[in-house]
């Protein structure tokens, strides 16, 4: 009798592993199916999308969306405050083009006045925009009535930098005068050519 108990519960403890491994094998089935059953309606849905007008409707929709969307990108542009201290940011909107668009777009929004924001920069008059080579090089002319002191030609630069350098293709620019690699623009404060990230 006594091996009759060992032998049933060996019985048992077989059978116990036998149904926990068939437990495991069940889990990775239900995951395996589960995998089958989240592919499943992917082709469903295509089907379904296929055949049922509503359903390839709906898909452009969000495209459309997104296509409006890519129209335009929002940037940052940078100016003062009214006593020409620190730096100010605003955001404005700008056509998604080419890279040179979206330079002279951010060029143009930088020369602009904002309610909350003075720009460094309005007075200045754009000459041309050239990008070559993660390089924009911008010619300007400074009329006379138009030059500042030596704290606020820094902050015109340094607007130009921030304006400019939030755009990742943008590696450096460049600042003509009159067509000129001038020293300074207004003689304050030394130019680098270019200004490098």
């Amino acid at each position: 009798m006594g091996m009759t108990r060992s032998s049933l519960l060996l019985a048992s403890m077989l059978l116990a592993a036998a149904l926990a491994g068939c437990g495991n094998q069940e889990k990775t089935n239900s995951n395996g199916s589960e995998a089958v059953t989240a592919s499943s309606p992917s082709p469903t849905a295509g089907q379904v999308s296929g055949a049922g007008g509503d359903s390839t409707n709906a898909t452009p929709s969000p495209s459309a969306q997104e296509e409006e969307k890519a129209d335009t990108i929002e940037i940052s542009v940078f100016g003062s405050d009214a006593d020409l201290q620190e730096m100010t940011e605003r955001k404005a909107s700008v056509p998604n083009g080419s890279e040179a668009e979206q330079l002279k777009a951010a060029l143009s929004e930088l020369m602009k006045e904002s309610d909350d924001m003075v720009s460094m920069w309005k007075d200045i008059r754009l000459l041309s925009m050239k990008f070559e080579d993660g390089i924009v090089t911008i010619d300007i002319r400074i009329p006379d009535e138009s030059r500042v002191g030596a704290p606020a030609e820094t902050l015109m630069i340094e607007t130009m930098k921030s304006t400019l350098f939030q755009f990742s293709f943008v590696n450096g620019f460049d600042i003509l005068v009159d067509g000129e690699a001038a020293e300074s623009m207004m003689g304050h404060v030394e130019l680098e050519h270019p200004y490098v990230k």
